[in-house]
């Protein structure tokens, strides 16, 4: 998914019934990049976006417009920092990717994956709860990150 290697069980309910299945963006590609993005359409309608660059907080990547409260994030168990509500997972972790005269690029990478479906908002959580930890854990892995860390 959006190129990390995941297990099909992981994300399939992502994805409605459809025909022509179309990733717009992908993550793959860009090595020496450290913001990514991915975008991932059944039959014309987004149906997974994601989003992967430099943040400190998961506020950054502003709440209001993704439609949720912090108030109302559940945390998801694993080995980075990470968030869920229905439609939407955050993960962030420590990755400090080298820039020009010394400085960072960015210090802390974060994660951010919408999805339309499953519609219900448990089964949503479910799902996305389930995807978020190994697909960050991808994305890291992409990112040419001098130090690393999780939590």
């Amino acid at each position: 998914m959006c190129g990390v290697e995941l297990e099909e069980e992981l994300y399939d309910s992502l994805f409605p019934g459809g025909t022509d299945v179309h990733v717009v963006r992908s993550f793959e590609g860009g090595a020496l990049q450290a913001a990514r993005y991915c975008e991932i359409t059944v039959d014309d309608e987004v149906i997974v976006r994601a989003d992967a660059e430099g943040r400190d907080t998961f506020e950054e990547f502003g709440l209001d417009s993704l439609g949720v409260e912090m108030a109302d994030a559940g945390p998801v168990e694993g080995e980075h920092e990470a968030l869920v509500w229905p439609g939407v997972a955050m993960a962030k972790a420590p990755c400090a990717v080298p820039g020009a005269e010394g400085h960072n690029t960015i210090d802390t990478l974060a994660l951010v994956l919408e999805a339309e479906h499953p519609e219900n908002d448990d089964e949503s959580r479910e799902v996305l709860a389930g995807v978020i930890q190994p697909l960050f854990a991808g994305v890291l892995d992409m990112t040419p990150c001098e130090e690393r860390g999780s939590r």
